[in-house]
């Protein structure tokens, strides 16, 4: 029997992508921490979180970095210094000091118990985990869905306390190698338009989402629009300037002052 040629999967592909990229961001700060810090893997990216927390090595006996590996044994190859467990599911994790989670699917909430916890969720697409993490108390969420050619899609929700993290999240979320074939897709626009990875992406999503933001409360600041943007959609807070000086040159906005620099104080509202 001919052996059967085991297809890339571009959706993982993009999630392992860019869980490496935070998790070298989050590690760097956990080291800096005196509390240090738990990685919760329960997906198949150990070895990957391994590589990271190797890049550290000189710097993981001096500090307390934890990986918990959730319903699968050790792949081998963790670094000195690094403390590594199992557990048999999530509902045996209990970490008291700052977590980042990596999981697939349904989350007890007994795993967001404590501060500083952050967690990256893989799923389908809708199945409403931003809005319950956020219930959970980590405010500050972002939710994409992975859009295959073929028309395929899977989710990655990432949700924070801290906004700065989210701001660090979507910098690595952007920064992404852009791997043939997926495309974003923010779940909260309601045109679906697919927009390649990129540094410089399209912004006509985040054009519509911050008119229809503006049209709703009335005028608002380039700051208050750019939280917006931060908090709202699947774009950076400074993508927010360059939707909305587009926004003005065609006349949908109006600016008060009404020249220079768009400016956090510029007031803006919805021309008509």
């Amino acid at each position: 029997m001919a052996e059967r040629v085991r297809r890339p999967d571009p959706h993982g592909s993009v999630e392992r992508d860019v869980l490496v990229r935070y998790l070298d961001a989050w590690t760097a700060t956990g080291l800096r921490s005196p509390r240090g810090g738990t990685y919760v893997e329960c997906g198949d990216f150990a070895a990957d979180a391994f590589r990271v927390f190797g890049e550290f090595a000189d710097r993981l006996a001096e500090h307390h970095l934890a990986a918990v590996l959730v319903g699968r044994p050790s792949p081998g190859g963790a670094p000195a210094g690094l403390i590594v467990r199992t557990a048999a599911d999530l509902g045996d994790v209990d970490v008291p000091g700052p977590m980042l989670a990596h999981l697939t699917g349904a989350w007890p909430p007994s795993l967001l118990r404590g501060k500083a916890h952050e967690v990256l969720i893989a799923d389908d697409p809708g199945t409403g985990h931003r809005e319950r993490l956020r219930s959970a108390g980590l405010g500050c969420a972002v939710a994409v869905d992975l859009v295959a050619d073929d028309g395929t899609a899977r989710a990655l929700v990432f949700a924070t306390a801290d906004s700065r993290h989210l701001a660090t999240f979507k910098n690595e979320l952007w920064a992404a190698d852009e791997f043939a074939g997926i495309r974003y897709r923010d779940p909260r626009d309601a045109e679906g338009t697919l927009v390649d990875i990129s540094l410089t992406p399209q912004l006509l999503p985040l054009r519509r989402a911050l008119l229809a933001e503006l049209g709703r409360q009335g005028p608002a600041t380039v700051a208050d629009l750019q939280r917006f943007a931060l908090l709202e959609t699947i774009y950076r807070a400074e993508d927010a300037v360059g939707a909305l000086t587009a926004a003005v040159a065609a006349g949908q906005v109006a600016r008060e002052p009404e020249r220079g620099r768009l400016s956090a104080r510029t007031v803006l509202s919805v021309v008509g």
